[in-house]
């Protein structure tokens, strides 16, 4: 049997080894094929691979030469340049050296033109400047100034003191127009002028301002113009004034001082009597002391105006001199006594007494009923004793204390307007001193 089973599997091993044997003859023609393919590439490999050197060579070697050009070229610029620039410098030197000679001849020639029209140029000869000068008259006071034109309004210029206590006012230039219309009144802050908005339509000679670049320098020909205008040299400028000979603008407040060779303002002449004393009582007439000089306040600087009715300013001043009238009044009670005069003969301050106070606030009926009894302790026709007498008058000082209290309830010298506005603050602290020295021989 098992030689059967030999038999049998013989022919079987014989097929597998010739069908094993074809196999691998097939494997090796494929194997064959692909070894001659792989060959193939590798040549084309390599024949590419000399190409791109062979090229990648030849565009270095292009590079090198188109460097080597380039900066030939770029060589050949820079020479270029500097030649351009070589040529452009000495043009320019000749340009500026042409320009230089052409501005000394202008400046020569208008400075000559400048001298001539010095020369023949005056303010106080020319009519257009003349004119714009006015005058200003009130009901309580009078005064000069002049019309500007300035930012297309026009504008009368003049001392604060000037306007303070009138209640009307008109404006008349010097070729005799009048001014009746106003606007706003704007006040200097921190100095004694003011400008006045004039609402006329008519056109009027009116000067203008020099402006803040204008420097005034020693030498510098100035006029006063004015009915007897009068030119010199200023003698420079501060921040505040122009310096100049006082014989050039005294007893000229409220004119112009303008640059004799333009015209233009430079300054109002303000007088110091009209500047802020920061006193009660005016000064004595006849009355002299260390004489101030006349200043020239300058225009051609940065000025802060404080605009206000006319009207306001009015009723300010108004409302002040009420204050101070009864101010007044209570300083004049306060050295009151029960001697035959009361006491009214006495000095309250310079050179005014009680009795001349009193008379001056007559309308105020505290001031009439001492006044009256002053007459009658005269003529001696009360028959009061002196108990009475002190008791008549210690009411009369109580109820004044008891009027000025209410009077000031109300007074706020901060709503004033700049100019006005020291004296408020001084009119202030004198009530409240008056008001601390009652009458101390009442008391007795």
């Amino acid at each position: 049997m098992q030689l059967l089973a030999v038999r049998r599997l013989a022919p079987l091993c014989m097929a597998l080894l010739t069908l094993s044997a074809c196999s691998n003859k097939k494997n090796l023609a494929k194997i064959h094929d692909l070894e001659t393919q792989l060959e193939t590439l590798q040549e084309e490999s390599t024949t590419t691979t000399d190409d791109l050197n062979r090229q990648l060579s030849e565009r270095e070697d292009a590079a090198r030469t188109a460097q080597a050009e380039t900066a030939q070229q770029i060589q050949q610029l820079t020479a270029e340049r500097d030649a351009v620039t070589q040529e452009l410098a000495a043009a320019k030197a000749d340009v500026v050296q042409a320009a230089a000679a052409s501005i000394d001849k202008v400046a020569k020639e208008a400075k000559a033109a400048s001298a001539l029209s010095r020369a023949e140029f005056n303010p106080a000869k020319e009519a257009a400047f003349t004119n714009a000068l006015a005058s200003v008259s009130g009901d309580k006071s009078s005064g000069s100034g002049f019309v500007v034109s300035a930012g297309g309004k026009l504008f009368f210029y003049t001392s604060t003191s000037t306007l303070a206590g009138n209640s009307r006012l008109t404006i008349t230039n010097a070729a005799g127009t009048k001014f009746t219309k106003f606007g706003n009144l704007e006040v200097a802050e921190k100095s004694s002028f003011a400008r006045l908005e004039l609402l006329e339509t008519t056109t009027v000679p009116a000067l203008s301002l020099a402006d803040e670049t204008t420097k005034v320098g020693a030498d510098t020909p100035v006029t006063c113009l004015a009915a007897d205008s009068s030119s010199g040299n200023a003698l420079g400028q501060s921040n505040v004034s122009i310096n100049v000979d006082l014989a050039l603008i005294q007893g000229k407040a409220g004119s112009p001082l303008v640059e004799t060779a333009s015209g233009k303002v430079l300054a109002i002449i303000i007088d110091p009597a009209a500047e802020p004393r920061h006193q009660l009582w005016p000064e004595p007439a006849g009355q002299t002391g260390e004489p101030e000089s006349f200043r020239a306040v300058r225009l051609n600087r940065q000025v802060s105006w404080q605009a206000i009715p006319l009207a306001t300013f009015f009723a300010e001043v108004k409302k002040l001199a009420e204050f101070n009238r009864f101010t007044g009044v209570a300083q004049a009670l306060a050295v009151l006594d029960t001697s035959p005069g009361l006491g009214l003969t006495t000095t309250v301050a310079e050179s005014h007494t009680a009795l001349s106070i009193l008379i001056a606030a007559k309308d105020l009926p505290i001031a009439a009923e001492v006044i009256t009894l002053h007459d009658d302790m005269a003529s001696k026709r009360p028959h009061l004793g002196e108990a009475d007498l002190k008791k008549r008058l210690s009411n009369l000082v109580s109820s004044a204390a008891t009027q000025m209290q209410r009077n000031e309830a109300d007074f706020v010298p901060a709503k004033f307007n700049p100019y006005l506005r020291p004296y408020a603050e001084d009119a202030l602290k004198w009530r409240k001193d008056a008001l601390k020295r009652p009458a101390s021989s009442l008391n007795k």
